[in-house]
């Protein structure tokens, strides 16, 4: 009975030693088919998945292309212990030609177009700062495709707003930079790119780079126009506004920088002083606010206190030069001058403003209160020497006196006045001088000399009040008398 017993025991003892066997070694075998199947697919583009179950392989997951699927498959059908591998993989699609695109806007960056992995689609998505879910996965892409993309975003970045196109090995570049040095920079991103990619670019700017510099031109004839290169903000509409002309011709460009301010102050006050020339040219020397100017003198200016009363006025940031104007046209031309929008007939080498009324003893003495009313005849302080801004109304007073002496046979008396500061005697001849002055200045002009005469009033004749300074002013004047 013992001896029973005992082989029934040997038996159960060898029976469980043969299985805690088995089972052990079942578990080493399905371990290296595991450690097997998971070399097989290491390095796999998408991350393929191999399943163990005992010594039977299943994989799955995204293949990159049938070669890669291919090798695969041939690898884990050489591990060790296996049994059978079951192919559960799906076949990524590939696109040819290999495409991506980047818009950027004043708002964001967007994307479109293929993607080769997910990595690669994290990696762009951090350049651009939100993600890329737009792009399609997808086979095909060229080697070092995922950095030159991430470059040429980054070189998009640089740009204003613009396109970056990719297709194949061919990356393309084009849109709006602010100078070309934003233009350079941005090409600098791609310097990393990979030998075999073609770089195509192609900038528009919104600014040359160059600093601000533009010259202006003004002829009584024709007009404005102003061309190079203009600080922000100013145009040629608002450069004939601060000059008080129509328009103001010419193509200039603008730049990214400057101090329009500065410049229209200084337009402006050279406004009042175009009636005055022929011809003008303003040029900047420099800086924002250097600037040169050229003028030719009206004839019958005094280019001596044109410059001063200019330079007086523009400050010392404005170069100015004056000097006798060029030829002019033959006598009788006329013209509409561009500051005054006049229109006006060269006589005597004069450009004398038309006036068209008939002339009678009413007429010329109502039209001669109504110029002296707008237009002052001015001196320099203390003396018979006409002030530089005097040559408009002189010419404007010719063209009177002669409507006057030649249609309506009139003779004209020219009135020296003073205010009553001063000694009388003393203002008397220096009216009578100033009357003298004008006289002259009308006689050289054409009129005859029987037909006009000169005499200084000094204080004696006052129209105003020489209490106040408003009072003076007004009794300071030239007067026209019409006699017959």
């Amino acid at each position: 009975m013992r001896k029973v017993l005992g082989i029934l025991v040997l038996i159960v003892g060898v029976a469980a030693l043969c299985w805690y066997g088995a089972k052990h070694h079942a578990k080493r075998i399905e371990q290296a088919v595991t450690d097997g199947a998971n070399g097989a697919v290491a390095g796999s583009v998408h991350g393929v998945k191999p399943d163990v179950a005992g010594r039977d392989i299943e994989v799955s997951g995204l293949a990159n292309s049938a070669k890669e699927r291919d090798r695969i498959l041939q690898t884990l059908g050489i591990v060790k212990g296996r049994r059978v591998v079951r192919d559960k993989m799906k076949l990524l699609a590939s696109a040819s030609p290999y495409t991506f695109s980047a818009d950027k806007s004043a708002k964001a960056i967007t994307v479109s177009g293929h993607v080769p992995t997910e990595g690669a689609r994290e990696g762009i998505a951090v350049v651009l700062d939100h993600d890329a879910s737009a792009l399609m996965l997808a086979s095909g892409a060229p080697g070092g495709w995922t950095i030159v993309a991430q470059d040429g975003i980054s070189a998009l970045s640089k740009l204003n707003e613009g396109t970056l196109t990719m297709s194949d090995d061919t990356l393309s570049l084009s849109g709006v930079a602010t100078t070309p040095a934003d233009g350079k920079a941005a090409l600098s991103e791609l310097k990393d790119v990979p030998p075999g990619y073609t770089i195509e670019s192609s900038f528009d700017y919104l600014d040359d780079g160059e600093p601000v510099n533009f010259q202006l031109t003004y002829s009584a004839s024709d007009g404005g126009s102003v061309s190079g290169k203009l600080p922000k903000g100013l145009t040629s509409d608002k450069i004939a506004a601060a000059l008080g002309l129509d328009k103001v011709s010419g193509d200039p460009a603008t730049g990214i920088s400057g101090d329009p301010e500065s410049v229209l102050a200084a337009l402006k006050k050279l406004a009042a002083w175009l009636p005055e020339f022929e011809t003008l040219s303003l040029k900047t020397a420099g800086g924002d606010d250097d600037y040169g100017l050229t003028g030719g003198g009206a004839p019958g200016a005094d280019l001596e206190l044109l410059k001063k009363g200019l330079s007086s006025d523009l400050g010392d940031t404005v170069v100015v030069s004056v000097e006798a104007a060029g030829d002019l046209p033959p006598e009788g031309t006329r013209r509409v001058n561009a500051a005054t929008g006049e229109t006006e007939v060269l006589t005597a080498g004069y450009w004398l403003p038309q006036m068209d009324f008939v002339a009678g003893f009413d007429q010329c003495r109502d039209k001669a209160n109504a110029l002296l009313s707008k237009r002052d005849v001015n001196f320099v302080t203390g003396s018979a020497r006409l002030d530089a801004r005097s040559l408009r109304v002189i010419n404007a007073m010719t063209s009177l006196v002669t409507k006057c002496v030649q249609s309506g046979d009139l003779r004209v008396e020219v009135g020296g006045h003073t205010d009553s500061q001063g000694d009388s005697a003393f203002n008397k001849t220096l009216s009578q001088k100033r009357a003298d002055a004008v006289v002259a200045a009308l006689r050289v002009r054409g009129i005859p000399e029987d037909a006009i005469s000169a005499i200084g009033y000094g204080d004696a004749k006052p129209v105003a009040d020489n209490d106040t300074e408003d009072g003076r002013a007004a009794n300071r004047r030239v007067t026209l008398a019409f006699s017959q």
